[in-house]
């Protein structure tokens, strides 16, 4: 098979994430009622947080691990120029640079902090919370460090002697499979991105978004029906090989079995041969070993007249005795023999002291095989 790959078309490389510029955003943190869908919930607060209709807004919602809260962050759309959100179509999700930071939490409660590009980025956390209690971007250099800490630590409610973790470093998203995106820090992977927030995380026009979902499916398809037929040409390629080979080995076996049909005909008229001189010699007529079987029981007084065969295993025999009890006696002896399939005595006449009478015998199969041999 990978033979074949090099000459199939290559998948196509994931599409690129943008990152909104953070400080376009306002952030807030809402809560969530258990068993309501959390899209109209979000839409709702938005339409009691913004100035605008969410119809004018680039937002999305992070929900928390617990379902109780959501980070939600909305822009005007009039924000961003045209050369800004013309890169956003053919992107694979499209949402604020402060979103990677937060999978870089500190360990309990504290302060993130990065400074980057002009803007500085502040997150504040409690102990045991996914998702920050505050989050401010604004633009700014190192001087304004003290007075942004100051003011989130009042908003979050944090000690002023609380963790603080700056971060350094060029964070981004890249997706990494279907629906998957993890952080790295230029080229080193950092952490994933929860698979609950990849439907929220996106900022883009709803409407949108489901097109490119529904495109991104047939895409699919269409991709897995090129790798198909691809596998079914390659297959076909394969049994018209092996066609190939098995007509030339048949060809072969023909051509030998042509050459060596003149001596199969030679041993096979040898085999009918002695086949034929084994049948003869064991279904000749054998009158005399017919005799040899019989005489022995023969009383004294019966004399054989005339013997015929009846085929390879009838004899009849025509004979006379002095005494007429010896023609009974004689077919009785005869019947206890273990070599006679039948025994009758018919035409018995009695005439001047003599009695003739004729046997019909009926010989056993295996009594005369091989020339007689009992």
């Amino acid at each position: 098979m990978s033979v074949l790959t090099q000459y199939l078309p290559s998948a196509p490389p994931p599409p690129p994430v943008v990152l909104a510029r953070g400080d376009a955003f306002f952030v807030r943190r809402v809560a969530l009622a258990e068993g309501d869908p959390v899209e109209a919930q979000v839409m709702l607060a938005l339409e009691g947080m913004a100035p605008f209709p969410p119809e004018q807004l680039y937002h999305g919602h992070l929900p928390a691990a617990d379902g109780r809260s959501a980070l939600v962050f909305a822009a005007f759309r009039r924000r961003f120029e045209a050369a800004d959100t013309d890169a956003w179509a053919g992107a694979a999700l499209v949402t604020p640079d402060f979103v990677p930071l937060l999978v870089l939490r500190p360990a309990g409660a504290g302060i993130t902090l990065r400074s980057a590009e002009g803007r500085l980025t502040a997150l504040a956390w409690a102990e045991g919370e996914d998702l920050p209690v505050a989050l401010v971007v604004r633009a700014g250099g190192p001087e304004q460090v003290v007075g942004l800490l100051d003011e989130l630590r009042a908003r979050a409610g944090l000690a002023a002697d609380g963790e603080l973790r700056e971060l350094s470093g060029e964070f981004v998203l890249k997706a990494t499979g279907e629906g998957a995106f993890s952080v790295f820090d230029g080229d080193k992977p950092v952490a994933s991105l929860p698979a609950g927030w990849t439907a929220g995380a996106d900022v883009r026009d709803p409407e949108f978004l489901a097109g490119r979902r529904r495109a991104a499916v047939r895409d699919l398809w269409l991709w897995r029906g090129l790798l198909g037929a691809a596998a079914a040409l390659a297959l076909a390629a394969f049994l018209h090989l092996g066609a190939g080979g098995l007509g030339l080995l048949t060809g072969r076996r023909e051509s030998r079995v042509k050459t060596q049909a003149p001596v199969v005909a030679q041993i096979d008229a040898a085999q009918m041969l002695a086949n034929r001189i084994a049948e003869l010699s064991e279904r000749r007529l054998m009158p005399f070993e017919m005799m040899a079987v019989i005489n022995p029981a023969r009383p004294e007084s019966v004399v054989f007249q005339r013997l015929v065969t009846r085929g390879l295993l009838g004899l009849e025999v025509e004979a006379q005795a002095v005494n007429p009890e010896d023609v009974g006696a004689y077919a009785n002896a005869l019947k206890a023999l273990p070599y006679l399939a039948s025994v009758q005595t018919r035409e018995v006449r009695a005439r001047d002291g003599v009695t003739s009478f004729v046997l019909a015998l009926e010989f056993k199969p295996d009594v005369l095989k091989k020339g007689g041999a009992l």
